[in-house]
């Protein structure tokens, strides 16, 4: 093999390695934000819409998009991590653990950019 066939090689094969792993990172945030619309859907979903459009199905409760674009990121972590407190007192207060929270913010993440 030729000293430039040996560079090009290598070049392709860097690329390649990059986009594999890109396609990868791709897919696990993916993943995280499935995770984190399941939990969303399991502990919000029966008051609060959860999905890109649509009205919750009660009508005091602001969609979790709605949430989403209101608190600034770190500040909306520390209120899922500590659980939310809310003037409605049927809501329960909800402490989630630090991977449920990565996987709801992903998940809103996702859905703010689909706006």
């Amino acid at each position: 093999m030729t000293p430039r066939l040996a560079c090009r090689t290598r070049i392709l094969l860097a690329g390649f390695l990059l986009c594999l792993s890109a396609a990868s990172e791709a897919a696990d945030s993916r993943q995280l934000s499935k995770r984190g619309k399941a939990i969303l859907q399991q502990n919000c979903g029966r008051c609060h819409a959860i999905e890109v459009a649509g009205e919750s199905p009660l009508q005091q409760a602001p969609p979790m998009r709605d949430i989403y674009g209101r608190f600034a990121p770190r500040e909306l972590q520390a209120e899922l991590k500590e659980g939310m407190v809310s003037k409605h007192r049927a809501m329960p207060q909800i402490d989630f653990s630090d991977e449920d929270v990565d996987a709801i913010l992903a998940y809103l993440y996702a859905l703010a950019i689909k706006k």
